[in-house]
């Protein structure tokens, strides 16, 4: 398994901030890949972008599904936290 192969997936995320945060949180390890799975807030919008400070391209490159299903079709391993 490789960095480029992990994934972190925000179930209903909240508020624009903690989405923000956590791609700049990515960032910081070098990980890559987030999907989101019906976020609350619009998404993108531009305080997930401001919170996100410098880690544009995460949330840019991030998939967004409406159900948690199908964004793990392609998911081998799940781990979950809160």
């Amino acid at each position: 398994m490789t960095i480029n192969n992990i994934s972190f997936i925000l179930h209903k995320p909240q508020l624009s901030e903690n989405i923000g945060a956590c791609a700049r949180g990515m960032k910081n390890f070098d990980f890559k890949k987030m999907i989101v799975v019906d976020p609350k807030p619009f998404f993108p919008n531009d305080k997930i972008l401001a919170t996100s400070v410098g880690a544009k391209n995460i949330i840019n490159k991030s998939k967004v599904f409406d159900h948690l299903e199908p964004a793990l079709k392609n998911i081998d391993y799940v781990i979950a936290t809160s």
